[in-house]
């Protein structure tokens, strides 16, 4: 018996030994029917009880029980209240007030009523058990462990328990508890689809990558002989997170062919798609999932920054402007659609989105440098400096502020500032092919030819797509003298730029209306 299920079988039994003294067929009845799943007649007998002063006690508590067994929390207090005010000696009851507590989202009140049944009973079972997990959501981790002593045995037995000793170790940092109880699940016969779950995820969480990895596939092996939707998508999510792309890709097209309406299965294939780094790919997910749920504000939200990411911001805006719409205190979709307005050339639309976050969140210093960039690209060079070092104040070596501060000393002409950042930059990310080209270009200007040279030509072997990059070398080319290869720069640029402009085109016609 798992021990999840002790609670209600405990109090059940103990209802049954109390009718049975008092002789009351009414409460056994109600106890068995209760126990064997039906709430409506185990409800009429415990009724019938009410009648009689000497079981109107039991009978609130049965009912406070078949109310909670129902999910009616606040219905199940007020009868298990009602109960222990009349018979303060109900054990059972005290215990399943505390799941009712817990249940309805008051743990401080739950604890009270667990820690009052092991002050009268400090062998009850039931009572310590859901105490040990209270404890643990409440991330008293110690407080947990110290419960699960007198009952280690059991629990290792359980993979409920399991879950949650997993829990309590990574939580304290008890590393090779944590994997010794990798061994005890190995040993269940048969772990709940969401244990299963749950476990790998404690475990990844906790660094130990190969053990979630087995606590995974094991379940992938079991969900083969019974395919289910939604363990499937569980199992495709619980992949992605380990990183094992072609499994995470698999089990959540089997949820999609078992039920191809799954929008979140459509979602989670989108996501394995972008971390292979197929844009294409999970943008064709993604539409399908607009199509599905045209107004839900996640998924407008996941297609407008595909579309934002394969510039298709005339696609990427109308669904990131609903989606904020719909949830306008998600700083993620402000911040995209703020983005998504800078792509568009909507400047005051963007610095007002990143100003009312900034408002929000004055020392983020992603906010400040998304701010600083749009005050750079609306020429308000001073404001754009001064959040531009302050947000490298709050996070230095940020590649996307000291570029945008390079790029505004290069704006004002400042090459005696802008020479520096360039070059600090590249000390720390060399491959960051946009500052070889600006450095290149700034040294052209200040006539270091051979500097320049060495960046400019950095920059075309890192990017060779670069239409700026070509550009900036057939400059420096022709004030070398190098007419030939001057020429050949500039009509690499110029097919480059004709390209780019065409494929943007192309993308542009993918998603207009059928």
């Amino acid at each position: 018996m798992r021990a999840r299920d002790c609670w209600r079988v405990f109090l059940v039994l103990c209802f049954l030994a109390v009718a049975a003294c008092a002789q009351t067929n009414h409460i056994a009845t109600s106890a068995q029917l209760l126990s064997n799943g039906d709430t409506v007649q185990a409800e009429a007998e415990a009724r019938k009880a009410m009648q009689s002063p000497s079981t109107r006690a039991l009978a609130l508590a049965m009912l406070g029980t078949i109310r909670l067994q129902q999910g009616k929390t606040d219905e199940s207090t007020k009868f298990l209240v009602q109960a222990l005010a009349l018979n303060p000696k109900l054990v059972g009851a005290r215990t399943t007030l505390g799941n009712a507590y817990a249940f309805g989202g008051k743990p401080d009140l739950a604890a009270k009523c667990f820690y009052d049944v092991l002050k009268i009973d400090p062998s009850n079972f039931d009572a310590r058990f859901d105490l040990f997990k209270l404890e643990a959501s409440r991330r008293n981790f110690q407080q947990s462990l110290d419960l699960a002593v007198p009952i280690m045995p059991q629990l290792l037995e359980s993979d409920e328990a399991i879950v949650v000793l997993a829990s309590d170790y990574g939580g304290l940092g008890k590393k090779q508890e944590l994997a010794d109880l990798f061994a005890h699940w190995q040993k269940l016969p048969q772990p709940e689809d969401q244990a299963s779950l749950d476990f790998g995820t404690t475990l990844l969480v906790y660094g130990m990558k190969t053990e979630a990895t087995k606590v995974a596939q094991d379940e992938a092996a079991r969900l083969g002989a019974h395919p289910s939707p939604p363990l499937a998508l569980k199992l495709g999510n619980a992949f992605l997170a380990l990183g094992l792309l072609d499994e995470a890709e698999k089990n959540s097209q089997l949820a999609l062919s078992l039920a191809p309406d799954c929008v979140a299965c459509y979602q989670t294939l989108a996501q394995v798609a972008d971390r292979q780094d197929n844009s294409e790919k999970a943008l064709a997910y993604l539409v399908a999932a607009k199509k599905l749920a045209p107004e839900d504000p996640e998924v407008l939200f996941e297609f407008g920054k595909v579309c934002l990411e394969r510039n298709l911001v005339d696609d990427a805006l109308p669904a990131l402007t609903k989606a904020v719409e719909r949830e306008p205190d998600n700083d993620s979709y402000v911040y995209v659609l703020g983005s998504a307005k800078v792509a568009k050339g909507q400047l005051p639309d963007a610095l007002a989105l990143f100003q009312r976050l900034l408002q929000k969140h004055p020392h983020d210093a992603v906010l400040m440098y998304a701010t600083g960039a749009v005050y750079y690209l609306q020429g308000k060079y001073s404001e754009a400096e001064a959040l531009l070092k302050q947000s490298l104040a709050a996070q230095p070596n940020q590649v996307a502020a000291s570029y945008y501060l390079g790029l505004t000393y290069d704006a004002i002409g400042d090459d005696d500032r802008a020479i520096p950042v360039f070059r600090e930059l590249l000390k720390s990310n060399p491959k960051h092919a946009p500052s070889y080209v600006k450095l290149g270009g700034i040294l052209l200007r200040v006539h270091q030819y051979e500097d320049a040279q060495q960046n400019l030509e950095r920059a075309v072997s890192l990017d060779p797509d670069s239409v700026e990059a070509h550009y900036q070398l057939g400059l420096l080319l022709r004030r070398l003298g190098k007419s030939a290869e001057s020429e050949s720069e500039f009509a690499e640029s110029r097919k480059l730029e004709a390209a780019q402009r065409a494929q943007k085109d192309v993308r542009l016609r993918l998603l207009l209306p059928e």
